[in-house]
């Protein structure tokens, strides 16, 4: 009896620390970049460090390099990182870089002068901006959605990319599409648009001036 009990008491031991969450301690960085459908929840702080939750979670790896933060599975564990989650504490982030399926999002919202946005390969970005320049960059069905207010966006879309920008009010924004993808643009001012085989792309906002630059194929349509 005394030995079942032993093995059982190490058994529920082991549960319940396979059930823990990991916690890591990071440097400084100001990019980041998430593969293998690995779920990031970005959390303003002024430290740090990673909590990674979920399936999978011991096959996470964070390496930081010169001020790049790489959030992807182990070799061997390639895109298995769905229901795997990291909630990401950080002091300042610039450029967020998104691939192979992974998803990104915050409940804050990013206040500060610049920031460049990237989605590829299934990416998907959704955050809330208060800034003055952004840059975006979606391409081979990246899908970035955001919200909020800025001075001027630049939007690349390349061969199937999403930019989902109905909600983010801006005074100038530049579009730049090629091989088809999709924009949706809010500005005040100035809309410049191109379209090199195919593409689509819907303003809101009722911009004084739009430019729009067209061939092979694409549609502009303003929705207000």
């Amino acid at each position: 009896m005394k030995i079942l009990l032993s093995i059982v008491s190490l058994f529920l031991s082991v549960n319940a620390i396979s059930q823990q969450d990991l916690e890591k301690n990071l440097g400084d960085f100001g990019e980041i970049k998430v593969y293998d459908m690995i779920n990031v929840e970005l959390v303003k702080s002024d430290e740090n460090r990673a909590i990674i939750s979920g399936d999978n979670k011991s096959d996470v790896e964070l390496v930081n390099k010169n001020g790049t933060l790489k959030i992807k599975m182990r070799l061997g564990e390639s895109f298995v990182g769905n229901k795997t989650t990291v909630r990401l504490y950080y002091k300042k982030i610039d450029i967020i870089d998104v691939n192979e399926g992974a998803y990104v999002s915050s409940d804050d919202i990013f206040q500060q002068d610049k920031i460049e946005l990237r989605a590829q390969e299934g990416g998907v970005i959704k955050l809330q901006l208060e800034v003055t320049d952004v840059q975006v960059k979606a391409v081979t069905g990246g899908d970035i959605e955001v919200s909020g207010k800025v001075e001027r966006q630049d939007i690349s879309i390349n061969t199937g990319g999403i930019f989902q920008g109905k909600s983010l009010e801006s005074e100038t924004t530049y579009v730049a599409i090629r091989a088809a993808g999709e924009a949706h643009i809010n500005a005040s001012r100035l809309a410049d648009i191109k379209i090199r085989a195919g593409g689509d792309v819907y303003i809101y906002g009722n911009p004084e001036t739009v430019n729009e630059n067209k061939m092979f194929g694409g549609r502009i349509k303003r929705m207000d």
